[in-house]
C-alpha cells in the first residue's frame, strides 16, 4: 500500500493478513529537512538469508517511496 502520509489505520489495513510472525523492515532514507519522516508505503517483499528467501514487511519513507502519476 502506498500512501502519503499513512495513518495508523492505513497500516493496519495494508498488515491486515499479514503474519504476526512476519519480520518488519525500514527501507533508510535520508531527510535534509528534519531527522523524521512521514511513511508512505508498507510493502510485502523478501529478503534472502544462507541461500534461501523469507517473507518480510518493508516500510517506507516519502524520501524513499516513488508515487506514480494518478497515485
Amino acid at each position: 500500500m502506498k500512501k502519503y502520509g499513512m495513518r495508523v489505520k492505513d497500516l493496519k489495513e495494508a498488515l491486515n493478513n499479514i503474519p504476526d510472525d512476519t519480520e518488519i523492515f525500514i527501507a533508510n532514507s535520508v531527510n535534509i529537512c528534519g531527522n523524521i519522516s512521514a511513511l508512505c508505503e508498507a510493502r510485502e517483499d523478501t529478503y534472502g538469508s544462507f541461500g534461501g528467501s523469507l517473507p518480510c514487511i518493508i516500510l517506507g519513507s516519502a524520501e524513499n517511496t516513488r508515487f506514480e502519476v494518478g497515485e
